[in-house]
């Protein structure tokens, strides 16, 4: 399958161990009180600020696995104290991801339609 930042990716990206799986529920921050296509974009895509040495994980999108998790980071995290976050599900068609103490990191397929699998759990992937 085709990433859809596979251009920017730079070598082993994504890293050799990440998942093709569903997963539910996993929770992602959203900027307002209802989740929208601008939610599920990555840093690059949104044109926020990363490390160069940080570009895989930049192009990948955030979820947590655990609600604690979840709460926990929205403590710790300057930038995620003020927002909201909503529960969902990714699936296999949506791409491949990397969990690291309850953090998931998804980089996305070219077809998946995020918005789409997170808040309703339908399958990803364009047209099939």
């Amino acid at each position: 399958m085709v990433f859809k930042s596979q251009a920017d990716m730079p070598a082993q990206c994504p890293p050799a161990d990440a998942k093709e799986n569903d997963v539910e529920p996993v929770y992602r921050f959203i900027d307002n009180d209802n989740a929208l296509e601008i939610d599920f974009l990555n840093h690059k895509e949104r044109n926020k600020p990363y490390p160069p040495h940080k570009t895989c994980e930049a192009l990948a999108i955030s979820f947590f696995t655990t609600l604690e998790a979840t709460k926990n980071a929205g403590k710790r995290i300057k930038s995620l104290r003020n927002k909201k976050f909503v529960a969902g599900k990714i699936t296999s068609k949506c791409g491949t991801h990397h969990t690291v103490n309850n953090h998931l990191n998804l980089w996305l397929y070219k077809d998946a339609d995020m918005l789409k699998v997170f808040l309703r759990g339908e399958d990803s992937g364009g047209n099939n």
